[in-house]
């Protein structure tokens, strides 16, 4: 059956078990249907607060493709995603498209919202609990306060124990936010007997319900002998455990089937019948079963897809691909190394049209999205490749996508390096088991992204030095006069300062970090300087070192006037670049009291070696103190309640308060003082959200003895009071 459609489904990452049981469940049914599956992921499923970089905005960027490819209909699977900042732009993408949307397990305008079963399969296990096994008391381990799937998952335990003719109070429910500390402590609460022993515990997670087990186990109660325990969601940890886990399986799969079958329905108007997937219970020993489990086929496929890359371990493809001198060499050398992804039954690389940059200005390059029209540059097949070196319509998505064929399930990944998009790799399979977006696979495309960048620079200089034989006396990144040029046509300029009467000054700077982010200022830096020197003799001496010949009547006049012209610079470089960091500025002046062009020369050669010894003085400086200031920065996000003092970091540092504040503000663009208030804020956003606690109690765990200057502070940085953040947040998550 060829495929008569395409469905899009944008996930965060393909990692977990239950990310590959989603994906089973959808694109079986999608067969089933005639559909294609295009997967669009960003491979690392992030959370700002603990990292984001050009890397990851790089990886991100894949979403951009969702209102500029074809599809018939998109999936969103919101709940997913950890990063609400992410979610918003997703959301951004979908209003943008008049595609049919599914929001699975959140709101989106223009989109209709799904959620998966969460109910039902839980009032069974508890079902099971009490009928099978006698279960008289027992406990329910929730998620988190108001997120719907623990609060339906705890709806499915009570109505299941009221049926049951079991009353459960408050105090028979614990929230343990789908994670480990709040478990374990409830297990040694137990064992201490400062909470009731129960007949069992019902965990809304298998996470909580191992780390349950382990801190019983360690505190000398027996599972299931003594306390019995369940969980939800069949991931492998559920079977990893010391006690083999009773527990929900096959929710994202019959998930990834239903959202499949309500899509179709939203583009064809008629709603098919899914039958290959349900939820079901997997006993084993921790509800006292004592049944043995099966290893999982994903289990399976991941230990056989393991040993078959071991292989393989020696490809040296990073070595290769950065080697290639043309665009045809690169596509051959990535096509020798594709063989080591063995599940894979295509494999495209795409470029943007536009990779090779502007050759005249290297520092504008594509940042952001995808242009109209892509490149093929390798379109790999078991047996012989399809034709490739060509263009395509970047909302045809493949080439490959308009010829017949079966339905297929293809993993779109980001081709970036820093900070420049260059395109997306295509992973085809008809087998959804040998998906692996693993370490393997990224460090492929990084190191095709890689390759592309050398070719890049490669391609860069041979433009470069066929300008210069032109420029002979120009320097070709910034289209100043170079040293040769500056020496010709400095003793004019000296004569004609001495024939008015006024004294010649050479003023020489060059700047650190040598960089600003991924990027070199040299042009930027040189296009400012001859915009406000015109009417100067000015030039690129040497590699980020400028050199301006200027009349003064003293030194101090001269240093008045370096310290306006470098203000211009940063000023000219702000507007430019925005809220980035700048570079440090480093001058130094000489008067040059002679035409002749030796002493000149030796003039030049003496300045260059000041301003070269004050760089490598402020770069030592600031080698020393970065990693330490680096440091300090994540200790004030794990811990801003703390007494963060800055006298006393300087102290510990050993530096002064002005030099730390001075440093730390280069690195992050903001004092110390901001950062910890900014910390102290996300870490009480995060608490109101996630907890019940008082706001008061908040404000004290964030650092604040006095609760209404958090509540001042808490307004000033939200634009709104912590309780209605809560209520909003809540409300949100409900």
């Amino acid at each position: 059956m060829d495929a008569i459609g395409r469905f899009g489904i944008i996930m965060p990452e393909i990692n977990s078990p239950l990310d590959h049981e989603f994906i089973e469940g959808a694109y079986a049914q999608a067969q089933i249907l005639g559909y294609d599956i295009v997967i669009y992921t960003g491979v690392f499923n992030s959370i700002r607060e603990l990292r984001y970089d050009s890397y990851v905005s790089g990886l991100e960027n894949i979403y951009t493709l969702i209102d500029t490819q074809r599809l018939d209909g998109i999936i969103f699977t919101a709940e997913r995603f950890h990063n609400q900042d992410v979610i918003k732009k997703i959301k951004g993408y979908i209003a943008q498209t008049d595609t049919p949307c599914l929001v699975l397990g959140g709101e989106c305008a223009k989109a209709v919202s799904m959620e998966a079963d969460e109910y039902s399969s839980m009032y069974r296990i508890t079902r099971h609990m009490t009928d099978e096994h006698s279960c008289k008391k027992l406990y329910c381990l929730a998620g988190i306060p108001g997120h719907r799937s623990s609060e339906e998952r705890l709806r499915g335990f009570k109505d299941a124990c009221r049926d049951s003719g079991i009353s459960i109070s408050e105090n028979d429910i614990v929230y343990g936010l789908f994670w480990k500390g709040i478990p374990g402590q409830l297990g040694r609460d137990i064992a201490n007997g400062s909470v009731e022993r129960p007949d069992a515990v019902v965990c809304c997670s298998d996470v909580m319900a191992v780390e349950l087990i382990a801190a019983l186990s360690e505190n000398g109660i027996r599972v299931p002998e003594d306390v019995k325990v369940t969980g939800f969601d069949g991931g492998w940890d559920s079977l990893m455990c010391q006690t083999p886990i009773t527990t929900v399986t096959g929710r994202d799969k019959q998930f990834g089937a239903d959202a499949v079958c309500r899509l179709y329905e939203m583009t064809k108007g008629t709603m098919p019948k899914q039958e290959l997937f349900s939820q079901t219970i997997r006993y084993g020993r921790s509800c006292g079963c004592c049944k043995d489990i099966p290893m999982e086929p994903h289990l399976i496929d991941m230990i056989l897809r393991h040993r078959e890359k071991r292989t393989f371990i020696a490809t040296d493809f990073i070595h290769r691909m950065s080697e290639a001198s043309a665009i045809t060499e690169l596509s051959e050398r990535i096509d020798e190394v594709g063989h080591i992804f063995r599940g894979i039954e295509w494999l495209d690389i795409c470029l943007c049209d536009d990779w090779k940059g502007d050759s005249n200005n290297p520092d504008v390059f594509r940042q952001y999205g995808y242009p109209e029209e892509m490149y093929l540059l390798l379109s790999k097949r078991i047996g012989d490749n399809n034709k490739a070196h060509c263009k395509f319509r970047t909302a045809d998505i493949l080439p490959a996508l308009s010829i017949p064929h079966e339905p297929h399930l293809i993993i779109m990944i980001s081709l970036h390096c820093s900070g420049q998009i260059y395109g997306y790799t295509a992973a085809g399979y008809t087998d959804s088991r040998r998906v692996s977006v693993d370490e393997y696979l990224v460090s492929w495309c990084d190191s095709i992204s890689n390759g592309v960048r050398s070719l890049q620079k490669k391609l860069y200089l041979q433009h470069f030095t066929s300008q210069l034989e032109k420029l002979s006396e120009s320097d070709p990144v910034t289209g100043m006069l170079n040293r040769r040029g500056f020496m010709v046509n400095a003793p004019e300029i000296l004569n004609g300062y001495r024939n008015d009467n006024r004294k010649s000054w050479l003023l020489m700077m060059t700047y650190y970090p040598d960089k600003i982010g991924s990027v070199s200022p040299d042009s930027m830096i040189g296009n400012i300087i001859m915009e406000i020197c015109s009417h100067r003799l000015c030039a690129k001496i040497s590699e980020s070192v400028y050199s301006i010949i200027l009349p003064g009547v003293d030194e101090q006049a001269i240093m008045n006037t370096s310290e306006n012209l470098v203000a211009a610079i940063e000023s000219g470089l702000r507007e430019r670049l925005g809220d980035l960091r700048l570079p440090e500025f480093l001058t130094a002046v000489s008067a040059l009291d002679s035409v002749d062009i030796a002493d000149i020369e030796k003039n030049i050669s003496d300045m260059i070696q000041q301003v070269t010894d004050k760089k490598e003085a402020v770069k030592n400086n600031y080698t020393d103190y970065k990693e330490q200031i680096y440091r300090l920065r994540r200790n004030i996000i794990s811990e801003p309640q703390k007494e963060w003092d800055v006298d006393e970091i300087a102290h510990s540092i050993g530096i002064s308060r002005s030099h730390l504040q001075r440093l730390y503000k280069q690195l992050f663009s903001f004092s110390v003082k901001d950062d910890v208030i900014n910390a102290r804020i996300r870490r009480a956003m995060q608490l109101l959200t996630h907890t019940s606690m008082r706001i008061q109690e908040i404000s004290e765990m964030c650092g604040y003895n006095n609760h209404n200057h958090f509540m001042r502070q808490f307004k000033e940085k939200t634009g709104i009071t912590a309780a209605q953040y809560r209520k909003d947040n809540t409300q949100r998550q409900a």
